[in-house]
């Protein structure tokens, strides 16, 4: 997944940079320029969470952390209970 794409959200072109460096964290959500970096070495449990987070963060900018990650978990679970998600180890 190593490349850079484009994504529409609530009618807004967003960056997407995969395998970014991020000391301390699994992803950012860059409102000024419209790019969410996600972090290199997680599984796909950790990817899926952080991408849902961070696109919560993208079209929904005025909620409070706690409330994304409340949402993110949530659907997170829920693709997880579908069977739809698969530890790398």
């Amino acid at each position: 997944m190593r490349r850079r794409r484009t994504v529409y959200i609530a009618g807004q072109r967003w960056k997407v940079e995969w395998d970014a460096r991020i000391p301390g964290a699994y992803g950012i959500c860059d409102y000024e320029t419209r790019t969410i970096k996600l972090a290199a070495g997680m599984d796909t449990a950790e990817l899926v969470d952080t991408i849902l987070h961070e696109f919560i963060h993208a079209r929904w900018p005025d909620l409070d952390e706690t409330a994304v990650a409340d949402m993110a978990e949530t659907c997170s679970q829920f693709l997880d209970a579908a069977g739809l998600l698969k530890a790398d180890d």
